[in-house]
């Protein structure tokens, strides 16, 4: 009798055994979370057409996912630098706008740069360009290129 019992604990603790690895790792505990990296805006120009493209370069980072926009305070990853006014040339279609982005390091570091025309009452092909840049130099950034 007793060794009857021996067995079906033993048989008992088995299937008991058997259903916990059925059921598979417990769930795995989530990555933490890292911060966006900060890219600062430096618009160096008081022209409404610079600002206008300033505040499209402002969405587009808003919406790229890969990054956010700093205040002018923050320490940022990275710094957009606007200079000047921008040029305008008049063409069959209508004004074009031509933009340039400096992408450099928090400590001044030329990493890339954006040249791009688009129409002028379209900046967001031009703002999209210039997000792309600093997307790809964050990239190479965290990958230890810059």
């Amino acid at each position: 009798m007793i060794r009857l019992r021996s067995v079906a604990t033993a048989v008992a603790l088995v299937a008991f055994c058997s259903a916990c690895f059925a059921a598979g790792p417990a769930d795995p505990v989530p990555p933490a979370v890292q911060p966006l990296p900060k890219v600062c805006l430096d618009v160096q120009s008081g022209d409404s057409l610079t600002n206008e493209f300033a505040n499209r370069l402002k969405d587009r980072i808003a919406a790229s996912g890969a990054m956010n926009l700093g205040a002018p305070t923050d320490t940022c990853d990275l710094q957009l630098h606007v200079p000047g006014n921008l040029l305008r040339f008049q063409t069959e279609t209508g004004v074009m706008v031509s933009t340039v982005v400096i992408v450099t390091s928090p400590s001044g570091r030329y990493l890339s740069t954006s040249i791009t025309a688009c129409q002028a009452n379209d900046l967001k092909p031009c703002a999209l360009r210039a997000v792309a840049i600093a997307k790809l130099a964050l990239l190479m950034a965290s990958n230890g290129g810059a």
